[in-house]
């Protein structure tokens, strides 16, 4: 009979645990949103690292080009036009997006084929303390490949 009488109102609990779950779900979101920013940012800089290595490719030694005879053999690279088309096609782009990207190499590993590294750091959104570890940024590096024919 007691028991009856001593009853426990419970409203109001119910809140705490759904401001529980929302904050969990609001920082679900923005960690989710921060690996999507850093994720786009690499599939851009991929694209930009293809770009260039395209560009490089084109930049053959006038000796090896004019002295090959068709169908004989592949032209080589040359490491100067290489670098410079990497630099002029990166002053004309519009980098917006990329704002900071540093080229780490231009190279023809068989002097054919033009490889372009290039790196961003990235800083991820909302300066959520879940990140904290990622303060300094996020380092995204892409290579880029592409042959000469």
């Amino acid at each position: 009979m007691r028991a009856l009488l001593h009853r426990r109102d419970d409203e109001g609990t119910i809140g705490i645990l759904t401001l529980g779950f929302a904050v969990v779900a609001i920082m679900l979101i923005l960690v989710i949103s921060a690996a999507t920013s850093v994720h786009l940012t690499r599939m851009r800089l991929a694209d930009l690292a293809d770009e260039l290595a395209e560009d490089a490719s084109d930049a053959v030694s006038s000796d090896g080009y004019f002295t090959t005879q068709a169908g004989t053999g592949d032209v080589e690279l040359a490491q100067s036009r290489m670098t410079d088309a990497v630099l002029a096609h990166v002053a004309q782009r519009a980098t917006d997006r990329l704002d900071g990207v540093r080229i780490v190499s231009v190279d023809a590993p068989d002097a054919v084929t033009a490889r372009v590294t290039v790196e961003i750091t990235v800083y991820p959104l909302f300066g959520l303390e879940a990140l904290m570890p990622f303060a300094d940024g996020i380092t995204v590096t892409a290579t880029g490949q592409s042959r000469a024919f």
